[in-house]
């Protein structure tokens, strides 16, 4: 499905509906990262799909079949898509869950309190800070990607920077595939500052400790500045939702979520008790 932002620029949006019926939960909105698009979100949509939740991914502007261009993009144009594509999914209650760069743009979309909007997750998050730590671990691996950058050419990440555990030949297809990214996004990831107006919602960090692109210290930090609660997984990259292993990762989005559930179900009851 297509959707427009109001500005004459149609954003792709992948759905999938709840596979059972269950008692009501919140709908989830997957928001991809740096050269990435909505298709990045399968494996997670399908699970999400099974555990009874309607799940939406967004392709933000100049990716996948989104219009708009890439090459003038801002951060506050991603976060402008991400709060569009809010009020235009199914549902009064919405989860949002970013990966890489989409987990700095949910930040940024917290950070404004959307009314339809009740938690976070970040997977894999760049920090909400100048992403120094990522910039270095580039440099360190793939020098030329990191010369790329300083130049204002789209950053192109080499399988290794992406998968621990996925096979070399769909590992390399799949890098291949990805898109590149805004020069002034690309940046911004630099020169940033965080946002003063810290999210108040129960907010969740999933991050790998084999992560070659967000080292775990940047991970950590970005989950004490949000006192959020974290899940530190193992044996599988960057990429969470499409190396082998995605189904951990995932779980431990589940969990979290179902816990919330439960959380809010119970005040609820104390309320009215």
């Amino acid at each position: 499905m297509m959707f427009g932002t109001g500005n004459d620029i149609h954003l792709e949006m992948l759905a999938a509906a709840p596979a059972c019926a269950a008692e009501p939960r919140p709908t989830l909105l997957f928001v991809h990262g740096l050269g990435h698009d909505a298709t990045c979100w399968r494996n997670w949509m399908r699970a999400a799909s099974a555990d009874g939740y309607a799940a939406y991914a967004i392709s933000l502007r100049g990716h996948g079949a989104s219009g708009g261009s890439l090459r003038s993009a801002w951060l506050k144009d991603y976060v402008a898509d991400v709060l569009r594509a809010v009020e235009a999914v199914d549902g009064d209650e919405v989860v949002l869950v970013g990966h890489s760069l989409g987990g700095l743009v949910v930040q940024r979309a917290l950070a404004s309190h959307p009314a339809k909007v009740s938690a976070g997750v970040l997977v894999g998050s760049l920090t909400s800070g100048p992403a120094f730590g990522t910039f270095i671990s580039v440099l360190r691996n793939h020098p030329w990607q990191a010369v790329r950058y300083i130049a204002g050419r789209s950053l192109r990440l080499p399988p290794d920077m992406l998968f621990e555990r996925l096979g070399a030949e769909e590992a390399a297809e799949i890098s291949r595939s990805l898109c590149g990214e805004s020069p002034w996004v690309q940046y911004q990831l630099l020169f940033h500052l965080p946002s003063r107006i810290k999210p108040t919602y129960p907010l969740l960090c999933v991050h790998s400790t084999h992560d070659r692109m967000v080292p775990v210290w940047s991970a950590r930090a970005t989950a004490r500045r949000y006192d959020a609660d974290v899940r530190e997984v193992a044996g599988i990259g960057h990429d969470m939702m499409l190396d082998h292993g995605w189904e951990l990762a995932w779980s431990a989005i589940s969990d979290w979520l179902k816990a919330l559930r439960v959380e809010e179900i119970t005040n609820k009851a104390k309320q009215h008790g």
